[in-house]
């Protein structure tokens, strides 16, 4: 059995798996405003489009759907190629096509997942060795092992070096714990996503799913719409 998995593993697919296609519209959805997963649905239902479908089927205009395409540009969810094309008056044009490269894709979202959980990681742990004494007469703050190196051993009191005044145990609220839990939310809320990652860790696609041709919009020619015209 053992011999069919590793097959299976290595079989370059020529269809985009439902693993890819809901990790795509999750990370949408959890991370962008609506407007950008609306694209993106439109892009996991048409591998690649061109800017003016896309704009027909959503109603967007030509300056917001390109403010909002190069957000998703920037962040490297949406891949952009140019195709010359004649529009109905014969003039030979340049056409935006809009596309995701799933490997793309994913590599980001793993990235993102990573550096979010490592800035958690990392405030707990500055959260964990922070100022836990205060000088009661200038507020300066010492940590447990700063706190340490203040005491002064003819009166067993901790001395602030900055104005000898008294130091004592900071009372103000802890938020050891909100940084704990806040990781732990994190985690639970995002465990759907780590379960699609996992599940297209070893999903290899065909070069022609990840540099798709623009695809024809049947809807869209149906009403008329010529699929190279360019509207504004």
């Amino acid at each position: 059995g053992g011999r069919r998995i590793i097959k299976k593993e290595l079989q370059i697919l020529t269809e985009i798996p439902s693993s890819l296609r809901d990790l795509a519209r999750l990370v949408v959805r959890g991370f962008y405003p609506m407007e950008d997963a609306l694209v993106i649905d439109m892009l996991v239902r048409y591998p690649c489009m061109r800017e003016n479908d896309v704009r027909s089927l959503l109603k967007f205009d030509k300056k917001h759907l390109r403010a909002r395409m190069d957000l998703l540009k920037k962040d490297k969810l949406v891949q952009v190629k140019q195709r010359i094309e004649t529009d109905e008056e014969g003039h030979v044009i340049k056409m935006n096509c809009y596309y995701i490269n799933y490997r793309t894709f994913v590599n980001v979202v793993k990235y993102k997942l990573d550096h979010m959980r490592k800035k958690m990681e990392t405030s707990e742990r500055d959260q964990t060795s922070r100022a836990s004494f205060k000088c009661l007469n200038c507020e300066k703050k010492f940590t447990d092992l700063e706190a340490n190196q203040l005491l002064d051993f003819t009166t067993g009191e901790m001395r602030c070096t900055f104005c000898s005044g008294t130091v004592d145990e900071d009372e103000s609220p802890e938020p050891k714990k909100d940084s704990r839990l806040q990781l732990a939310k994190f985690n639970t809320e995002m465990k759907p996503l780590y379960e699609l990652l996992h599940q297209v860790e070893s999903v290899r696609l065909a070069q022609s799913l990840l540099e798709p041709e623009p695809v024809e919009i049947e809807s869209l020619l149906k009403n008329g719409t010529s699929k190279n015209k360019p509207k504004n």
